[in-house]
């Protein structure tokens, strides 16, 4: 029987997973399909119930503005997913939903893998989501010597602060970015669409600093582009879903591919 695995998410249209596990299904022989699945903050919780009554479902990968939410499903948890309050791939078990959140990995393998250091550097965060927050796990997991978060909810900010200060000793602010910064990064939806603001001003940052985004779609978003116009190194969003893939194809028990 077909196993059918979907990708929750409002909007929707942005998703790569689907092209990216549908191709690999192809590629590895397995009779397995994942699909795009719109569903709106109010319905979310309906959604799921109804998931979990279909016996050929493999599982669902999380998408924003979802991540936080699907984390109180959750029957059980993984340490990530407890410390950040998100989750991004949830699986059926007994009893209910597991979940696990690979934003955060996906993303710091993604810039070790185009040879950006992250031990050491002084990063900067904009956007305290459900994949912010699992981006701010993973880089203080990296060893980096300085994290500053920002959100325009300030409650949100301060509460992951919070959060991570209870499980690191690396200094943890609440504030822009600023000249100092190494790495920023942009965990807000803004660049999704060509009329969004910048999520920040790129003119406050060093000459020398990293720029890197979130947003698969487009892949070069306005805040990268113009990064790059000012001699920034930048790093497209796609790079964080395509260094977690391995990760979420273990966590729904597919297959291990053949060697």
């Amino acid at each position: 029987m077909t196993k059918v695995f979907g990708i929750i998410g409002d909007p929707i249209e942005q998703v790569r997973s689907p092209m990216v596990f549908n191709t690999l299904f192809r590629e590895r022989n397995i009779d397995a399909v994942m699909v795009p699945l719109h569903v709106r903050p109010n319905q979310l919780v309906q959604v799921l119930e109804g998931l979990r009554a279909i016996e050929n479902l493999g599982g669902v990968i999380i998408t924003i503005p979802h991540k936080t939410m699907a984390a109180s499903f959750a029957f059980n948890k993984s340490t990530r997913v407890t410390i950040a309050n998100a989750a991004n791939a949830l699986r059926p078990c007994e009893g209910g939903w597991e979940c696990d959140l690979f934003d955060g990995e996906g993303f710091a393998r993604g810039m070790e893998v185009a040879g950006h250091q992250l031990d050491k550097k002084s990063c900067a965060l904009v956007g305290c989501g459900g994949a912010g927050a699992a981006i701010a796990l993973a880089l203080l997991d990296r060893g980096v010597v300085r994290l500053s978060l920002f959100d325009t909810d300030r409650k949100k900010c301060e509460d992951l602060a919070e959060r991570l200060r209870g499980n690191h000793k690396t200094e943890i602010t609440t504030s822009p970015p600023r000249n100092g910064d190494d790495i920023v990064i942009n965990a807000t939806p803004l660049g999704m669409n060509p009329d969004d603001p910048l999520p920040f001003d790129l003119e406050l940052l060093r000459s020398d600093a990293i720029v890197a985004d979130v947003i698969m779609k487009p892949p070069r978003t306005k805040l990268l582009t113009r990064a790059a116009v000012l001699g920034l190194l930048t790093q497209e969003g796609r790079h964080m879903l395509d260094n977690q893939i391995d990760s979420i194809w273990e966590f729904f028990r597919l297959p291990t591919p053949k060697q």
